[in-house]
């Protein structure tokens, strides 16, 4: 026991020699494990003097593991020994310790943990009268030292034994179940009286000289009520005292809690009606004193409670009318406190409500689609949820919007309620939109009148909460939220056009608050469908984006919000911009200076850097936006041109500087810089228009876009060792590419070579679907280009995929680089230019690419790529394999088809890794019939006498499946053939 004890402390204890805690840690482990161990280490738990603690835990951590999973090992004398020593423990420390000492309290729960775990085995079957046992035991005589540990630990292992037996949160087995089923029952049948009876003694008798011991008799009531008689607590003495005990600040929390368990008892509805109207708990709420935050807190998880099981009542359809009757006066009679809660300051208040709430809204969107007609009582209770529920998203007084002092978790918390209310409000707009609007507009409209008025008590959380809720309006009502005027006179506004319209009049953009700015934005920009019913009032507007107020506001993060607001605003309502192009980018000059900023990180919740955004990163809405603005169809040519130049030469001359001056690798800023100004150049291209699939681009600007896709690919020649400089030249030319139309063509040979020389597997996964939708936009006049730049992208996604991965994210990096390269190969069919893998350049290489199509193809474990690799020869087939009427195109394809593919769609689905069950597989499955299918339409009779006569009788299949297969594949459809191919691989399987 010694050498157990030492063991322990050794290692539990710090500061001990590593290769000694590893000894200790094998040799508890052995004892652990040993047939005898729990023995030894129940004798050590009991000696006298007393082990240490540490070492005294360990013993009945032994204890416990042998009774959970070694009990059936122990003979019946062992299970009785164990018994006796238990009780010797309990009755050594609660009855005859005279020390005022108190055993620690870890040790405690663990001892009757393990009690517990004894119970269960013992009762009713060999111990029956534990229960009897533990109550004698824990009425030591008053007075004693161990008086109330004796009350403390009974009522422990009590809270114990109901988690072991009822809990159903907790995941059991078949025969756990049986057992608990059976304890419960036998308890049911007398001990649990006894319990009752004595837990109600201990709470009368601690109440007032230790309320701890009390709580754990509340916690025992509201534990075992879920199933053990209602009567044995929903009686007048039992009911009383937990009224009473609402009044003691000391237990009422408590009370509480257990009352709720109480409620929340299963029980048939009517029976449960009763008990409810018993209770009359509406006017206890009524009496309590609710001064303490806190206590509020669970009185309003209370109320939730009992507002729920009325609404279930109320809802349950076996309830007669009378009964329905009689359930909703009571909820109507609990409604004031579900409103007093829910508009309570402290939000965990108002959150212990939101079921109750959404229960009763649950009720009343039923109501509407039966078409059963509101009740006076139920309206009004509509509008003050309504009401409530607006006013609670308003920001909390104390709370300083945007101050950066605040914690954001609290800022996260408040985003996260008020999306819930919104949630409420929506509902609310559902089933009463009447009701929704008039609330909503006149809490708007209100707050735009004081702003125009000049009110000074106009507080900024008002004006934000009302421009908030006109931003929701949307989302409540989605069917008329784009509905601004009358549609049969269109001269009337909507109550949202007015609302709108107001808004924008009142001026309150200019309201001095961050908040309000921001949302008014916010608004307009959603909204943006108004002013081409209103145009008169976008000069207010568009002067309000680019003041103080929006693009050039004082706070960073609001004026790179409005810079992609003002983006989408722009986007949306291009044709009537016209008018204001000149003034708007006079307004923005300044705005568009790059400087770079050395990048930030910040950390994720498990503390994973990412890259902040960067200012520059919302800039380039405002180059985009200037791009839209200039391109306009009304803006003339000639200015056109004008703009142009103002915005493209500082960022060409910046090129033109930077590459003057000689590169230091010390400033991490020199190469960041370059990549701005590459990426605000496709930014600007990004505004113009898209020219038609094929074609050039012939306008004006075209050559001063030329000039710039000349610069940027200078700067790549230079640079291109550098991802930053990559990436903004492959971001840059990818927007080109859409405005410059074909004139582009002649520079993707000297891009694609520089991007390719250097470039990532990152890269070259989202490079490669440029290439193939360029190969689509350009067809047939990227031929020859293709032709020429086919090898040197082959081979480095070949110089990528012959490397072994360093890890899983360079494993997951490889398997998107073989979808992207089998997608570039699907690309080029689509845009039918298949012909340059078969060109006298490309046709020494096809060999190579069939080959890793094929080793694709043939790997289970990645069913996606698989499906996509022998889509890919299904695409080849249907081009090159030769037929009856011509031959093969592609010189050696149809060899590699007999002697590869065919062989490979029979391997596939016959290896034990496939599972055709599967969705992915089934996928896979299809593309390899319909190859069959293909190979059979084209070359007919000589498939059929190769499979018939070559392939299926080297793979051993008898004749008359052959001939079968020969019959299905000619007479059955596709679906009907992959029916029947399927058949054939069970079968070959089996």
């Amino acid at each position: 026991m010694d050498q157990i004890e030492q063991a322990v402390i050794c290692a539990l204890r710090p500061n001990v020699d590593p290769a000694l805690k590893s000894q200790a840690n094998i040799y508890c482990e052995q004892v652990k494990n040993a047939p005898d161990g729990w023995q030894i280490c129940l004798q050590l738990f009991m000696k006298e003097p007393k082990a240490a603690a540490e070492a005294r835990f360990f013993a009945l951590q032994v204890l416990e593991n042998t009774l959970q999973n070694r009990y059936d090992t122990l003979e019946a004398s062992a299970v009785e020994y164990i018994r006796q020593t238990m009780m010797e423990y309990l009755r050594r420390e609660f009855v005859d310790n005279t020390s005022t000492a108190s055993e620690e309290t870890f040790i405690r729960n663990k001892a009757a943990q393990s009690l517990t775990l004894l119970f269960a085995h013992v009762y009713p079957s060999t111990w029956p009268n534990f229960f009897k046992d533990m109550i004698a035991l824990a009425q030591t005589p008053a007075g004693t030292p161990s008086y109330e540990k004796a009350a403390d630990f009974f009522l422990r292992l009590c809270i114990s034994i109901d988690e072991e037996i009822a809990r159903l949160d907790i995941p059991r087995d078949r025969e756990e179940v049986v057992r608990n089923t059976n304890i419960k029952d036998t308890m049911r049948m007398g001990d649990i009286q006894l319990l009752a009876a004595f837990w109600f003694e201990l709470l009368q008798e601690y109440r007032s000289v230790n309320p701890s011991i009390a709580q754990l008799a509340l916690k025992n009531i509201g534990a075992y009520i879920a199933w053990m008689d209602i009567s044995l607590v929903v009686n007048d003495q039992v009911m009383s005292a937990l009224y009473e005990l609402l009044g003691n600040p000391s237990l009422r929390i408590s009370a509480c809690e257990c009352l709720a368990e109480v409620i929340s008892k299963g029980m048939q509805p009517l029976d449960k009606l009763s008990m409810i109207q018993m209770l009359n708990l509406t006017d206890t709420l009524g009496r309590l004193d609710l001064s303490d935050p806190e206590f509020v807190e669970y009185v309003a998880r209370l109320t939730n409670t009992l507002g729920i099981e009325l609404c279930k009542i109320y809802t349950d359809n076996a309830v007669q009318s009378e009964a329905k009757a009689a359930t909703w006066s009571l909820i109507e009679q609990l409604s004031p406190y579900l409103l007093k809660f829910l508009a309570d300051e402290y939000d965990d208040t108002t959150t212990a409500v939101f079921a109750f709430v959404n229960d009763i809204l649950s009720i009343f969107k039923k109501q509407k689609r039966a078409m059963q007609p509101f009740t006076q009582t139920q309206h009004e209770l509509l509008g003050s949820l309504l009401n409530v529920v607006i006013m609670k998203m308003k920001y909390d007084e104390e709370t300083e919007w945007g101050a950066e002092e605040e914690e954001p978790e609290e800022e996260a918390l408040f985003i996260e309620l008020r999306k819930n209310l919104r949630i409420f409000a929506e509902h609310i707009a559902t089933i009463n939109s009447e009701l929704y609007i008039g609330y909503v507009r006149s809490v708007i409209m209100d707050t735009f009148a004081k702003y125009k008025n000049g009110s000074s008590d106009l507080n900024w959380r008002d004006v934000e909460l009302s421009l908030y809720i006109l931003f929701t309006y949307a989302e409540a009502l989605p069917k008329i939220a784009t509905q601004f005027v009358v549609s049969n006179d269109p001269s009337t506004l909507t109550p949202l056009g007015e609302l709108v319209s107001d808004m924008v009049a009142s001026n309150i953009s200019a309201y001095p608050h961050p908040s309000a700015p921001l949302q008014f934005f916010e608004n307009v920009a959603r909204y943006y469908q108004f002013f081409e019913h209103r145009p008169e009032q976008l000069p207010s507007v568009l002067a309000a984006f680019v003041d103080s107020r929006g693009l050039h506001h004082p706070l960073k993060q609001i004026r790179s919000r409005c810079w992609y607001l003002f983006h989408r605003f722009v986007k949306n309502l291009k044709p009537k911009m016209a008018p204001y192009v000149e003034s708007v980018l006079s307004s923005m000059g300044d705005l568009l200076t790059i400087e770079a900023e050395a990048p930030v990180e910040q950390s994720t919740m498990d503390g994973t850097p990412i890259p902040a955004a960067s200012t520059f990163d919302s800039q380039l809405y405002l180059f985009e936006t200037v791009g839209m603005l200039i391109s306009l169809d009304s803006v003339d040519v000639m200015k056109q041109m004008e703009y142009l130049k103002i915005v493209l030469e500082p960022l060409v001359e910046g090129i033109q500087n930077s590459l003057s001056q000689s590169y230091n690798p010390e400033d991490e800023l020199f190469l960041l810089q370059l990549h701005h100004y590459i990426t605000a150049i496709g930014s600007v291209a990004k505004g113009f228009p898209a020219i038609p699939k094929g074609q050039s681009c012939t306008q004006p600007w075209a050559v001063v876009f030329k000039q710039a896709t000349e610069i940027i690919l200078n700067v790549l020649q230079t640079f291109n060792k550098f991802m930053v400089i990559r990436d903004a030249a492959r971001f840059s030319f990818s927007r080109l590419i859409t405005c410059l139309g074909a004139e582009v063509l002649p520079y993707l040979p000297t891009l694609i070579t520089g991007l390719l020389t250097e470039c990532e597997v990152t890269e070259l996964v989202d490079f490669l679907p440029f290439i193939g939708l360029s190969a689509h936009k350009f067809k047939p006049m990227i031929h020859n280009i293709m032709d020429e730049l086919l090898l040197p992208l082959v081979k480095r996604v070949f110089d990528f995929l012959n490397t072994s991965p360093s890890g899983t994210d360079e494993a997951f990096l490889l398997l998107e680089l073989r979808k992207s390269y089998l997608n570039f190969i699907i690309s080029l069919f689509n845009a039918e230019l298949e012909s340059i893998l078969v060109s006298e350049r490309n046709i020494g290489h096809l060999s190579t690419i069939l080959q890793t199509i094929l080793h694709f193809a043939k790997d289970n474990n990645d069913p996606i790529t698989q499906k996509m690799a022998f889509g890919v020869f299904m695409r080849m087939v249907n081009s090159w394999a030769s037929s009856t009427q011509q031959p093969s195109p592609a010189a050696g394809f149809d060899q590699f088809v007999y002697n590869e593919l065919i062989p490979a769609t029979f391997a596939v689905p016959m290896h034990a890794a496939f599972n055709v069950a599967d969705g992915q597989s089934l996928l896979v499955f299809g593309e390899i019939t319909s190859i069959q299918k293909a190979l059979y339409t084209k070359q007919g009779g000589e498939y059929l006498e190769y499979m018939n006569n070559v392939f299926l009788p080297s793979i051993q299949c008898p004749r008359e499946t052959a001939e079968r297969y020969c019959q299905a594949v000619q007479q059955y459809d596709g679906k009907e053939f992959k029916k029947y191919f399927q058949s054939f691989i069970s079968e070959a399987k089996s």
